[in-house]
């Protein structure tokens, strides 16, 4: 999805998680963010979008790299993809609303909690009584939960979209998978027990779960960078043995440290107590390798408007550093950043502290081997970028899918729908102008319009004409919805033409060689003139059993082939050439039966298409 691309970069939570973890370190003899289940919820919202984002990035590196991909790599995606992405900006959107309203209110009313020292703190007007009411802070406290819950169902939904989806699996995106839950498993148990609103469980809800918090803290300290790094890591398109060894230690091992937490926690309930040292580093160091492997991956981002962030970001750093900055810092952050806990509140734990020790060791050997790639690879052009619509590249007009649309229109009772009443129809539901609609053949016979749109100005916020079409289909309105088959393709499939015009011909070879054979195999050749060439297994799929649909394809597929030879100036009366291009390179390389210019232009129409 564009969202994936644009508006869910993560780079600003990569700044206020790097920034808020430096004042941590600088802070960490006096005073340590609290830890409760609210905290965990609504800080949990913020990685799950991390890690929804980094999903989103490998199953759209997925879909362009697969073979088949043509009109838009929606179509290689299962159904759910679509609207999972707008769960995860409606989730997001609940949880800056909420958090807004919480930070507003703690602006407001900042001695909500103290005693009442003055007549106007007993007598509060309505507006006071609202932000303080306990009912609002439950609202907020639920919508917290439910952006949780909502993020936490979409990194399950993602990762079974990957395993779906056709192509084989890399090891990137199979330890990316395994990390996402084991990040999001211990934050939707979390989530799950503040969502219970059963009276008698009230009690045990404000209990600590002293497991699945520790897992869950655990969980957010690296997960959210270690999920955008593997998911940045298959752009260069390959990787060796030893670096999808690498990514598959790392994966286990923040598993068994998230695991490990949880089996051994390592704090009291809800004791405030910093990270260590080697935690912090470690997070650090992650989040300026996500960092720059996205700016590296995305060039775009790679403005003056990034380094003026960048320099805010420094300039924050320093100012955390004295004392007289900070404390501006820690009086906001006052309900969060609180006086620390005695340090007889950690627990001991050997083997746990082996297992995160571990972990933080193989994750940033994980993220310098997928910058070393990154850096040394370059990314495979194009790979992220959303392509212009008026791109020139060279070709004919055959070639470009928007002057290959489908119209065919349903059986009419009356009058059949006349050329010009089609046109002005697509004209408005792709809104542009008539005259930028032009036929390119209007085969009555079998109620199809195949026309085309002229090339339109670049833009990039616009779809291409033909992805317009498509999705205009599922949704018409107006006159020509009563008249259109929308369930007939929305416009040619050249490599479906391909192959089931090379099946077609396929077939009358077999029957010509009979017909030069003995009697029985005359006799067998004119049954099989009788029956229906065989057709390639996905043509039904895309095109459809409806009675006429199979002709009317092909037909629309014979006119583009013919088209096709008029422009390259073929003379031959047999359907035109080979589609298949292992054939023809090694009738080409093997002196096969054409000569070596048509198997060179063989070659190339497959190359093409």
């Amino acid at each position: 999805p564009a969202a994936s691309d644009g508006a869910m970069q993560p780079l600003a939570y990569f700044a206020v998680r790097s920034l808020l973890g430096w004042l941590q370190y600088v802070e960490r003899a006096d005073r340590a963010f609290t830890s409760n289940a609210l905290l965990l919820v609504a800080t949990g919202a913020a990685h799950c979008w991390a890690v929804v984002y980094a999903l989103f990035i490998a199953i759209h590196t997925r879909a362009m790299r697969y073979d088949g991909y043509h009109e838009g790599y929606t179509e290689h995606l299962p159904f759910w993809v679509s609207w999972t992405e707008t769960l995860a900006v409606a989730s997001m959107g609940i949880w800056w609303a909420a958090g807004f309203t919480t930070a507003a209110i703690r602006i407001v009313d900042d001695d909500s909690k103290g005693l009442p020292i003055e007549g106007r703190d007993v007598n509060l007007n309505f507006f006071m009584q609202l932000i303080r009411s306990q009912k609002l802070h439950d609202v907020l406290a639920v919508l917290h939960t439910v952006s949780c819950v909502g993020l936490f169902s979409s990194i399950l939904l993602l990762c079974v979209a990957m395993a779906l989806m056709r192509g084989s699996v890399t090891a990137c995106e199979l330890c990316l998978c395994f990390v996402s839950v084991g990040f999001a498993l211990p934050h939707a148990v979390v989530a799950c027990r503040r969502l219970s609103l059963d009276p008698k469980k009230e009690d045990a809800l404000e209990a600590p779960a002293p497991a699945a918090e520790a897992a869950a803290q655990e969980a957010a300290a690296l997960g959210p960078q270690l999920c955008v790094v593997l998911a940045l890591a298959d752009s260069p398109g390959h990787a060796y043995v030893w670096q999808n060894l690498a990514y598959l230690v790392s994966a286990v091992s923040f598993v068994a440290a998230v695991a490990a937490c949880g089996r051994a926690p390592p704090k009291v309930g809800d004791a405030a107590l910093p990270p260590e040292p080697g935690e912090f580093f470690t997070c650090l160091a992650l989040d300026a390798a996500a960092s720059i492997a996205l700016v590296i991956c995305f060039p775009h981002l790679n403005t003056w408007h990034l380094w003026a962030l960048f320099a805010l970001l420094v300039a924050l750093f320093a100012a955390v550093w004295f004392e007289g900055w900070r404390d501006i810092l820690v009086d906001m952050l006052d309900p969060l950043l609180v006086v620390r806990s005695d340090t007889d509140k950690a627990l001991p734990g050997k083997q746990r502290q082996h297992l995160r020790r571990a972990s933080w060791v193989t994750t940033l050997v994980c993220a310098a081997v997928a910058l070393w790639d990154i850096m040394l690879h370059p990314v495979q052009e194009g790979l992220f970028d959303i392509p212009d619509a008026d791109v020139d590249d060279g070709l004919p007009d055959l070639w470009d899918q928007n002057t290959m649309l489908l119209l065919r229109w349903r059986p009419q009772q009356g009058k059949p729908p006349g050329e010009q009443e089609l046109l002005y129809g697509a004209a408005a539901v792709l809104d542009v102008e008539p005259d930028k609609v032009s036929t390119q053949a209007f085969l009555e016979a079998h109620r199809l319009l195949l026309f085309k749109v002229d090339h339109e100005r670049a833009d990039k916020s616009r779809l291409p004409a033909h992805l317009r079409w498509k999705n205009a289909m599922l949704n018409l309105e107006g006159k020509l919805a009563k008249l259109a088959d929308i369930a007939f393709p929305s416009s040619l499939n050249v490599t479906l033409c391909l192959h089931s015009h090379a099946s077609v011909e396929a077939e009358k070879a077999k029957a010509k060689a009979k017909e030069e054979g003995d009697a029985e195999g005359t006799e067998g050749a004119d049954a099989s003139s009788t029956t229906e060439p065989p057709l390639p297994d996905e043509f039904a799929k895309i095109v459809g059993s409806a009675p006429g649909a199979r002709e009317a394809y092909l037909a629309g597929c014979d006119w583009w082939a013919q088209t096709l030879d008029a422009y390259y100036g073929h003379d031959n009366e047999t359907f035109h050439f080979d589609a298949d291009h292992d054939e023809a390179h090694e009738a080409a390389s093997h002196g096969g039966h054409g000569s070596k210019d048509n198997a060179d232009e063989d070659e190339e129409g497959s190359d093409l298409a």
